[in-house]
């Protein structure tokens, strides 16, 4: 059984009902969405819908889809927070955590850690099953989030990421060598439509945009700075694949050149947040140090400088 109410932020409009649900749930086809959408078991407002209904703010979907594959009961992670006020929270996502439930996910993820620890202080605004949650990392990215623990706050900050307001700072360590020391990549992206659990390059997908700054390199590996102007999914694996220098260890989008270690993380890391309160109007920063799984590729990387 596939069943889930959730309701659309302000940044997740605009959208066809398929189109939205291929990208929540990247396993299932859009003809699946399509067909569960004419049977009536996908309801918008719980009312019937077409597939091609162009989706609002604050829109109610319901799902109620029967299946047989049974997962896995994993238990929630712990959560590390660095910053609380009435409002928001900031914490610290370790690599290997899914954000939110998806399918083969519907346990153990961030978004269960955050419901545990804050309970019934976060907002109401979206799913269910994601409450608090304004954005999201990949499962192999760790770093840093905010969480919304009031609705007029989760409404402020989702403002602010759908006007580009919030810095957001990575690091990342890649193969190969950028071509300048810094730069922007503008290249926008939507889903492969031949397959769709990745994001490509796509003339007629979303507007995307990632600076990079070189902060050292050797003849095989480089240690990047990025900041995002705009937060697509995958956008900074597929930017930095497209200029031929794949995060280490991202196998989606390296290839086979990346088959250099054994551990399954990839090498990016949220390492900055900065925005400002949406309630009290306070300018706030915060930092994270990059995570044990980096050491070797940077004293690699410092130890013989190109």
């Amino acid at each position: 059984m596939l069943h889930r109410e959730f309701t659309l932020t302000p940044e997740e409009a605009g959208e066809r009902l398929d189109h939205f649900l291929v990208k929540i749930f990247p396993d299932k086809s859009r003809s699946f969405w399509q067909k569960n959408i004419k049977n009536a078991a996908v309801l918008v407002n719980n009312d019937r819908a077409k597939s091609s209904q162009i989706l609002e703010a604050y829109d109610l979907i319901s799902i109620n889809i029967i299946e047989n594959k049974l997962e896995e009961i994993v238990e929630a992670p712990p959560l590390h927070v660095i910053y609380e006020d009435h409002d928001l929270a900031v914490i610290e996502k370790a690599a290997g955590v899914v954000t939110h439930s998806a399918p083969g996910h519907s346990s153990g993820t961030l978004a269960e850690s955050v419901q545990n620890y804050f309970g019934n202080s976060l907002s109401d605004l979206g799913d269910n099953n994601r409450r608090g949650i304004v954005h999201r990392l990949d499962k192999d990215t760790s770093g840093l989030l905010l969480i919304a623990k009031t609705n007029e706050a989760h409404k402020g900050l989702a403002a602010a990421f759908k006007d580009h307001d919030v810095l957001r700072e990575y690091e990342a360590i890649v193969l190969g060598i950028p071509e300048t020391r810094a730069g922007l990549i503008d290249a926008a992206l939507a889903r492969d439509p031949r397959d769709r659990k990745r994001i490509s390059v796509q003339a007629d997908g979303k507007e995307a945009k990632t600076y990079f700054e070189v902060l050292a390199s050797n003849n095989e590996l480089s240690h990047l700075r990025l900041r995002l102007q705009t937060g697509r999914t995958h956008q900074i694996r597929v930017h930095l694949a497209m200029i031929g220098c794949p995060v280490l260890n991202d196998e989606k989008y390296g290839g086979k050149r990346v088959r250099v270690l054994e551990e399954d993380d990839i090498l990016l890391h949220a390492v900055k947040l900065a925005f400002t309160h949406p309630i009290s109007g306070e300018e706030l920063s915060f930092s994270s140090g990059l995570p044990l799984r980096f050491e070797r590729f940077l004293r690699k990387i410092y130890m013989n400088l190109g």
